[in-house]
């Protein structure tokens, strides 16, 4: 514990009555920490001094998961890194694999075919809906709603359903390419997305009701673990935690990408930066985001055949030579014109992009991940000094650190 953590809330308990402050492991394996954090790797750990119930310092351990991931994809062609970007996100993977490639493809100077554009537009607001819905699974079960729990895995379920009716596999399949996308949807999407936009839409609804709705979730998130406007963009907290704090920022609207600027849609955003306001945000954006897919879809529909994947210089061999088989089937990948370019995207977490460098070759030169539940996990310290120990879960579970972004 530092000295500055604990000396940030003055007088104590302990100091007036003479006895230690208590410090608490909450570890991985921790019953609450495992429910809450289990379908986003689980590997973060907390050291809290507690001084009778509130905390006057917390330690963020995380780093137990971690696995070179930026040296692990320079030493492979830049076809290859999908596979291990894909896995910065659990549920969100696919947006991580959006944000890569759209780097990649900024530095080639490649433009993209219109349906992949949308393609990979309608997948990135299906994997927003379902890494949305799990961040408010978590949250319920901190706060000890069962029943919205279940409701928000329910959702959680029908988004990835979604997703993999248009990818075709399950997540990690690597239906993101560099260039575009892997295949077109079956002929089913449309009756798919009708189906799930309304049963999306009832779960939305039961959530409200039983969790935004309900007392005991008024009176655990009120006023807890606030944060301003300015504190966010001094600790680098983006995404749905700037929002509440009050910041209309949102890199689809500001800086868009793909095919947000076709796309209408509103961002929401609190006044008061704590955790209901958080809680209110994610519950809008869901809503926003299945008005950005049923536009998507319709897009995707009333466009006739076409490619699905802009060429990145390779070649189709003419004879089944062994180079040339390599060539064919992909395997040296493509070689990156030299220069370097940066790409942000609006993840589910926060703001996620890449800055990658090319040496001209077909492995990359660098590749540096703006990971957001990194800087988030930087930013929980600060937040809970002060704040009754049972808001440590509450807050994490909205704060939503993904173990894969935090442990690279």
């Amino acid at each position: 514990m530092t000295a500055a953590g604990r000396d940030a809330t003055g007088p104590t308990l302990a100091g007036a009555f003479g006895f230690s402050e208590t410090v608490v492991e909450v570890g991985a394996a921790h019953p609450g920490v495992r429910h809450v954090m289990q379908r986003v790797g689980g590997t973060t750990g907390f050291l809290v001094a507690l001084d009778g119930d509130r905390m006057t310092d917390v330690e963020v351990e995380i780093g137990l998961g971690h696995r070179g991931f930026e040296k692990e994809v320079e030493s492979e062609p830049w076809h290859r890194a999908l596979t291990r970007v894909a896995r910065l996100g659990h549920v969100g993977g696919v947006q991580a694999e959006v944000a890569y490639c759209l780097a990649v493809e900024t530095l080639a100077g490649v433009e993209l075919p219109d349906r992949a554009v949308w393609l990979r537009m309608m997948a990135c607001e299906a994997s927003r809906v379902a890494d949305h819905f799990v961040r408010l699974s978590a949250l319920a079960s901190a706060i000890e709603i069962a029943v919205g729990q279940s409701i928000a895995e329910a959702g959680a379920v029908a988004a990835a359903g979604l997703l993999q009716t248009m990818t075709g596999c399950p997540p990690f399949g690597a239906w993101i390419r560099l260039g575009g996308v892997a295949s077109m949807p079956g002929a089913r999407l449309a009756d798919r997305w009708s189906e799930t936009r309304d049963h999306l839409e009832r779960i939305l609804a039961r959530f409200e009701s039983a969790v935004v709705g309900n007392p005991t979730c008024e009176s655990r998130l009120r006023g807890v673990a606030r944060l301003s406007v300015d504190e966010c963009l001094a600790r680098g907290v983006t995404g749905p935690a700037l929002r509440a704090a009050g910041s209309a920022t949102d890199l689809r609207r500001d800086v868009p990408y793909l095919a947000y600027a076709s796309v209408d849609f509103e961002v929401p955003i609190g006044t008061e930066g704590d955790n209901l306001d958080r809680l209110l945000v994610v519950v809008h954006e869901i809503r926003e985001s299945l008005r950005i897919i049923d536009h998507a879809e319709g897009v995707i529909s009333s466009l006739g055949p076409g490619a699905l994947c802009a060429d990145l210089g390779g070649s189709t061999p003419s004879a089944r030579t062994d180079p040339e088989i390599r060539a064919a089937f992909d395997l040296d990948g493509p070689s990156i014109p030299a220069g370097e370019a940066r790409f942000p995207i609006e993840a589910s977490t926060g703001e996620l992009g890449f800055f990658v460098v090319s040496d001209g070759g077909r492995l990359p030169r660098r590749i540096r991940c703006r990971a957001p539940s990194f800087f988030h996990a930087g930013a929980l310290a600060g937040m809970l000094r002060g704040q009754r120990f049972d808001d440590l879960l509450p807050t994490v579970a909205l704060l939503h650190l993904v173990s894969g972004e935090c442990d690279r």
